[in-house]
C-alpha cells in the first residue's frame, strides 16, 4: 500500500471514529480526545485548538495538547510579526506550513521564533483556520513538532485541511447534544442537529449546518452571522413564516432550536391535552375527570380537533400524532 493510500485510509477511519464515538466522550474531554485521534493520522508533538467569532475576534474556547496554555497569550502578543497569520487568513480552510511562508534561516533567527516558539521547544508549525461564513464562527487548529528535522509534508497539509472541517462540525454537534442532554430541551436526536448556541447579542458560539439549511429553505432572507435575539427576548418561543423557534437559557448563553411547523401546532393547549388522553387510550369520561371537564366538553374539543386537522376518526388522529413525534 502506498503512502497516499494509507493516509487516506487513516483519514477515513478518523472521520468514522470521530462521529461514531463522540457521544461516548464527555464534552470536557472531547477536544483532547479528538486531538489524540488526529495525532494517529498526522503525527505531532503539541497542538492548539481554538474557536471564536469574527465580530469579537476573541476565542470562545482555547484547548491545548502537550503545550503550555500560555501559548495562546504569546501568539496574540506576537501576532503583528507572525507571517503565517496573514497566510492562513488568505487561505481559509487550507493548512499552511511555516516553512513555506518564511525560510528556515530567517525564521530561526527571528524575534518571533526566540520569544514565541522556542520557549515551548516548538520547531515546526502547521496552522489553519476554518471559517463558517454563515455563522461567523472560526476554528483555529495548529500542530507543532519539537524536532526541527521532522518537517510537515504536503500530504499532511492536505490531510489537516480536510479533517479540520470534520473536527469543527463534530465539536459543534457535540456541544449542542450535551446541552440537550443536561437540559432536556430535545426529545430526539434529530432536533439536536437543528440547533445553535448564541450569546445575548445573538453572536453564535456553535451551530449545526442543518440549522442554516432549514433557515435557507424556509426564509427568503435568513439572518446569518448574528441571530436576531431581540425577536424573542421576552418569550421562550415564537413563530416566523412556517418555522417554530424555541429558546432555552443555558448559563449566559441561549440554546435556539428550530423546526418546521406541523398541523398540531395550530391546536390550543387544551386541545393538545385532549389528544394526549386519546392517544393513551382513555375514554371521554377518564379524560374529562383528569381535565376537570364534562364528557360532552371533551367530545366537543375532539370534534373541533378533527375539523382543524381534516380527519374523522381516533385512529387517524393517533396515526397523525405518531408521525409528528
Amino acid at each position: 500500500m502506498n503512502e497516499t493510500l494509507r493516509e487516506n485510509n487513516e483519514a477515513d477511519k478518523f472521520i468514522s471514529q470521530l462521529y461514531r464515538k463522540s457521544l461516548s466522550v464527555s464534552l470536557e474531554d472531547f477536544p483532547t480526545w479528538a486531538l489524540d485521534l488526529l495525532r494517529q493520522v498526522i503525527p505531532f508533538d503539541g497542538a492548539i485548538w481554538g474557536t471564536g467569532h469574527t465580530t469579537t475576534k476573541k476565542f470562545h474556547t482555547q484547548v491545548t495538547l502537550d503545550v503550555s496554555e500560555d501559548i495562546f497569550n504569546k501568539l496574540l502578543e506576537h501576532l503583528p510579526i507572525n507571517p503565517i497569520f496573514e497566510q492562513i487568513k488568505q487561505s481559509l480552510g487550507s493548512a499552511i506550513n511555516m516553512s513555506d511562508v518564511i525560510s528556515d534561516e530567517k525564521f530561526y533567527h527571528s524575534e518571533l521564533y526566540h520569544k514565541c516558539f522556542k520557549p515551548y521547544d516548538i520547531e515546526r508549525i502547521l496552522s489553519s483556520i476554518n471559517l463558517d461564513e454563515r455563522s461567523g464562527i472560526f476554528t483555529l487548529l495548529t500542530l507543532y513538532r519539537y524536532d526541527r528535522e521532522h518537517l510537515f509534508t504536503a500530504q499532511e497539509q492536505q490531510l489537516q485541511s480536510r479533517l479540520l472541517y470534520h473536527l469543527m462540525s463534530c465539536f459543534a454537534y457535540r456541544q449542542l447534544s450535551e446541552i440537550s442532554i443536561k437540559t432536556g430541551i430535545e426529545s430526539n436526536q434529530e432536533e439536536a442537529h437543528i440547533s445553535a448556541l448564541c450569546d445575548a447579542k445573538g453572536i453564535y458560539h456553535c451551530v449545526t449546518q442543518q440549522f442554516f439549511d432549514v433557515l435557507d429553505e424556509h426564509m427568503s432572507k435568513p439572518s446569518h452571522q448574528i441571530f436576531p435575539i431581540d425577536s424573542f427576548n421576552k418569550n421562550d418561543h415564537f413563530i416566523k413564516k412556517n418555522l417554530h423557534f424555541s429558546l432555552k437559557k443555558v448559563g449566559e448563553l441561549f440554546k435556539v432550536s428550530i423546526r418546521v411547523i406541523n398541523q398540531l401546532d395550530t391546536l390550543t393547549a387544551r386541545e393538545k391535552e385532549v389528544i394526549e388522553g386519546v392517544c393513551q387510550g382513555k375514554t371521554f369520561k377518564q379524560i374529562a375527570k383528569e381535565l376537570t371537564l364534562s364528557p360532552s366538553t371533551v367530545s366537543n374539543h375532539l370534534y373541533r380537533i378533527y375539523i382543524k386537522l381534516g380527519i374523522n376518526t381516533r385512529s387517524e388522529l393517533i396515526e397523525l400524532v405518531q408521525k409528528k413525534v
